[in-house]
């Protein structure tokens, strides 16, 4: 880097070397920073060149959910990596008790992390408490993925585990067992994060070996922690499935409802996945939901509509406008009655009916107004009696 700094105290030392905080000067301001260093005397060979590996993917990274690289340096003593202070200590601080809304924001933040790395063909290969830095966020806490000495670059679906990578109690069993290592396998190390954090401790109890041989060949799982919502449990297993290819993908998991952006958790926590509304299940059954009342609206409109014509179009028997053609008794044949302006076609009048008459306009009429004509025609010897 091209300005001078100042090594602070040191907050942190791991297999890969020690962390400080650093301060520097740089056109009349000062920035803290943490500075992670490896002795070139006294250190390993596999330490500087864990080093030089989380260098180089760094460098790659730009996600505000991965610790930022700032830059990098080397003095005739050290080689140092500088990144990103981030105050708040790591997951593995954190109380035992801590609320479960936070262990979704935290988890929220570490899959987003992880999505964006697999995205850029690197397996993390060491996720766990220790290795998630924890910073004051807007309005909440955050978290950043840090510590990719460990990490892995990859193509198609991950590489052979020929040699394992990462903290044993966090490892998937296919790493454990040298067969495979790779985006899967860092879900189950997020999943056993998660445990992490709700209960304070590492996700298997026990000596090494006999975890090991657990993790890797008894068909088992972590215990999932008791105060756990329902919700909780069904993220948990769809990260610590023993078969990879059955694991779900961060893209799958941001969408679980288990994680919501920014940690705007829902007020009631529903008791399992089906039971909240804006699923696409949900989505489904709405749009059904809303077919149907079309459909039941249009059925109405048309009743409504057949009634309107069945009860208010009847014929008008008004005899204004009515020609008689000829008159006939009762036992005599029927007369046709036409209006002066129609023809009348042969067949078209019904033999049981004394009169026929034909209207241009078809107005509302009674049956009653129907029977007090014929009546009145009765009395001049025009037609039958009509009762």
């Amino acid at each position: 880097m091209g300005f001078s700094w100042i090594r602070g105290k040191c907050i942190g030392k791991g297999a890969f070397g020690t962390v400080s905080v650093a301060l520097r000067k740089r056109d009349d301001q000062t920035q803290n920073f943490a500075v992670k260093s490896v002795d070139l005397k006294t250190g390993l060979p596999g330490q500087l060149e864990a080093l030089e590996n989380e260098i180089r993917i760094l460098r790659r990274m730009s996600s505000p959910h991965v610790v930022t690289f700032l830059g990098d340096d080397a003095t005739c003593e050290q080689r140092n990596l500088h990144m990103e202070y981030m105050p708040r200590g790591t997951l593995a601080d954190l109380d035992a008790d801590v609320d479960e809304v936070l262990v979704r924001r935290y988890t929220w933040c570490l899959v987003s992390a992880l999505k964006h790395v697999h995205s850029n063909g690197v397996v993390h290969c060491d996720v766990k408490g220790k290795n998630v830095l924890v910073g004051d966020g807007g309005k909440g806490f955050n978290c950043k993925l840090a510590d990719f000495g460990s990490a892995a670059e990859f193509s198609g679906e991950g590489f052979p585990a020929v040699v394992p990578r990462g903290s044993p109690l966090w490892m998937a069993p296919e790493v454990i067992r040298r067969e495979w290592q790779g985006p899967a396998s860092d879900v189950w190390s997020l999943g056993c994060t998660v445990i992490e954090m709700l209960t304070g401790k590492p996700p298997w109890e026990g000596n090494s070996f006999d975890a090991l041989s657990r993790i890797g060949f008894s068909g088992e799982v972590p215990e999932f922690p008791r105060r756990l919502s329902e919700l909780g449990r069904d993220f948990l297993e769809k990260c610590l499935r023993r078969e990879p290819w059955r694991r779900w993908s961060c893209d799958q998991l941001l969408q679980h409802p288990f994680l919501l952006p920014c940690g705007e958790i829902a007020e009631s926590s529903p008791r399992c996945v089906l039971d909240r509304v804006d699923t696409e299940f949900a989505e489904f059954d709405q749009e059904e939901e809303e077919e149907e009342e079309t459909r039941i609206e249009n059925e109405n409109f048309a009743r409504s509509r057949i009634g309107k014509l069945a009860m208010r179009v009847r014929v008008n028997w008004e005899t204004e406008g009515w020609v008689v053609v000829r008159e006939f008794a009762s036992d005599a044949e029927p007369a046709v009655a036409v209006d002066s302006s129609e023809d009348v076609k042969d067949g078209a009048c019904p033999g049981n009916i004394g009169s026929v008459r034909v209207e241009k306009g078809l107005h509302v009429g009674t049956n009653l107004e129907f029977k007090g004509l014929e009546n009145e025609r009765l009395k001049s010897g025009m037609g039958r009696r009509v009762v």
